[in-house]
């Protein structure tokens, strides 16, 4: 038990870190096919198939909300040097996706919904602004609140489910990953909740009701897209696979910051950028392979 919630801190960690998705760290760590097959078959054995969801999803929580706080403070101090490490981190995927995408063969086919991901994505991906902003949250819980929180937790379970999809960068797409950060960064204050003074009870409840539109995204994705994946796949593997890496090359724009420091900022983004390009190469053709 204790090895299935490390694994879903890491599996956490990866749902918000570009290049390297919750769902590829499932494969790697042999838990994905049974990931899917207790969602989609959750009603035929409910006990031995919650506990095993529990155990990994709280992990996969932990991570979340751990490592969002160190990415928090890394685009709040350092945005541009993140920026080009990220972006290396999620290049680094592209070949390894490639390969698993024709592992059944090739064909012309594919082009199909590889052009039309790429046209739609860069499209979004040049209508929107690389650069992060980390906001401050003035959260009320009235239906559009709760549908756009709703809405980032449904983006975040595509990258815990589908291998090699990443959340992080389908966030930037919609302007809603500086958002994310904080709000997930902030909810370590409910633990505070019994120590705190009377001042910060209403910040630390808002954070609470954060989790509620959250968690309720997080829940109905996870459900919807492990059913989708399970379908897909059996169905049409390459096409969904190619789908996927148009959309993935067509957001890279997003991911290149402008021109808005110092020349020895950017030295250090480039030599970022080309560790984080080496580890993702690493990391992903293990996952590939």
């Amino acid at each position: 038990m204790f090895s299935n919630f490390a694994k879903g801190i890491i599996i956490g960690i990866g749902a918000i870190l570009p290049g390297i998705s919750g769902g590829s760290l499932a494969v790697i760590f042999g838990v994905y096919e049974k990931l899917l097959h207790s969602v989609s078959s959750f009603f035929k054995d409910p006990k031995k198939n919650l506990v095993f969801l529990a155990v990994i999803g709280l992990g996969a929580c932990l991570g979340i909300v751990l490592f969002s706080n160190i990415q928090k403070f890394l685009f709040t101090y350092y945005e541009i040097p993140t920026m080009f490490s990220l972006c290396g981190l999620f290049l680094g995927t592209i070949p390894g996706l490639f390969r698993h995408a024709n592992k059944n063969g090739f064909s012309a086919l594919c082009l199909v919904p590889f052009l039309i991901a790429f046209m739609i994505s860069v499209f979004f991906s040049l209508s929107g602004s690389s650069s992060i902003e980390i906001e401050s949250v003035n959260f009320y819980l009235n239906f559009k609140s709760f549908m756009y929180i709703f809405i980032i937790g449904f983006i975040m379970a595509g990258s815990l489910v589908i291998p090699g999809i990443s959340g992080t960068v389908l966030l930037m797409l919609i302007g809603a990953y500086g958002f994310f950060l904080n709000i997930v960064a902030d909810i370590k204050y409910i633990f505070l909740f019994p120590f705190a003074s009377k001042s910060m009870h209403s910040e630390i409840v808002n954070n609470i009701l954060i989790l509620i539109p959250l968690c309720a995204g997080l829940g109905t994705g996870v459900f919807l897209f492990s059913k989708l994946m399970d379908f897909l796949f059996k169905k049409s593997y390459s096409l969904t696979y190619y789908a996927v890496l148009g959309f993935m090359l067509g957001s890279v724009p997003e991911l290149i910051p402008g021109y808005s420091g110092s020349l020895s900022v950017y030295i250090t983004g480039i030599i970022l950028f080309l560790a984080g390009l080496a580890v993702s190469l690493k990391f992903n053709a293990k996952y590939a392979g």
